[in-house]
C-alpha cells in the first residue's frame, strides 16, 4: 500500500504515512476480521445470549438486557420462544480461550 499523498511505502496497517504524516486510507478490499457470535462463558446472566450479543456488536450488556426484558414482556411469550432458539444455536465460547484480563505490571525500573 503506497501513501495517496506522497508516494511512500506504508506498512500493513499503518494508518498514518510516516512520511508525510497524512492519514492512510484503506483499500475497500481490506476489512475487519469476523467475529463469531458465541456465548461467553463469563458474564452470563442466564444462557449468555444477551452478553454474546452484546459482546459481538461491541455494545454495552445492560440495555441490551433491558430491551430483550421489555420485549418479551410487551410479546406474550413469542419472544421468549426466540431467546430459547438463540440459546440453542448461538454456540458456547470454545473453553480454550482465556478471559481477557489485564497484563500484570512488569518489574518496576530503576533509571538514575
Amino acid at each position: 500500500m503506497h501513501c495517496t499523498a506522497c508516494g511512500q511505502v506504508l506498512n500493513l496497517g499503518a494508518r498514518f504515512c510516516s512520511n508525510c504524516g497524512q492519514p492512510a486510507s484503506t483499500p475497500a478490499w481490506v476489512s475487519p476480521p469476523a467475529q463469531r457470535l458465541v456465548r461467553p462463558i463469563y458474564g452470563r446472566m442466564l444462557a449468555g445470549v444477551c452478553a454474546g450479543v452484546a459482546q459481538h456488536f461491541g455494545w454495552d450488556v445492560t440495555p441490551v438486557r433491558l430491551i430483550v426484558l421489555v420485549v418479551v414482556l410487551c410479546g406474550f411469550g413469542s419472544p421468549l420462544i426466540a431467546y430459547i432458539v438463540a440459546w440453542i444455536v448461538i454456540p458456547n465460547e470454545p473453553l480454550g480461550v482465556p478471559y481477557a484480563t489485564p497484563a500484570p505490571p512488569g518489574p518496576p525500573s530503576c533509571h538514575p
